[in-house]
């Protein structure tokens, strides 16, 4: 697992099927929740460079660089003494079609599995601070291409 120093950067993606549903992986770490593909921004890596990777990386999937869009980013306050505040960037990623799920290969250390679910489903199974930093994302995005997104705890004062 990578650290990241300094101020953690992450990036995800929403990947989609021709039914609009979203993909969605399983950490292999036991009880852990559904999550989107993506990771950890490594050092002299953008955001786009580092889903890619990690798409790449966990699924086997490699897609033409025009198939990505940016949709959020958002700032995300540690949830824990020993955590970070960090940035989360999400993507919309290629659009997957009958045939291409046959190209996954999931990355065994990191995912022990994957499945299509629609929007309303989807939120239902992912964390739930993920799950509001989507619902967010994708009602902003209709009425703004991008979006700056914050997450505070409730007891944080401004």
């Amino acid at each position: 697992m990578t650290v990241a120093h300094g101020f953690p950067v992450t990036a995800y993606v929403l990947i989609t099927d021709r039914l609009g549903r979203m993909l969605l992986v399983h950490p292999a770490k036991a009880g852990g929740p559904w999550h989107l593909p993506g990771g950890i921004v490594e050092p002299g890596e953008s955001p786009l460079d580092a889903v890619r990777r990690e798409v790449r990386e966990e699924l086997g999937l490699t897609f033409d660089a025009h198939s990505w869009q940016f949709l959020a980013v958002g700032w995300l306050q540690a949830t824990r003494p020993e955590r970070r505040d960090r940035l989360s960037f999400l993507f919309t990623g290629p659009r997957l079609y009958s045939g291409d799920e046959d190209r996954i290969v999931l990355q065994p250390e990191e995912l022990d599995a994957w499945r299509w679910e629609y929007t309303g489903s989807a939120l239902e199974l992912l964390h739930p601070r993920l799950s509001a930093r989507i619902a967010r994302a994708l009602r902003t995005h209709r009425a703004h291409p991008t979006s700056y997104l914050e997450a505070r705890n409730e007891e944080a004062t401004p």
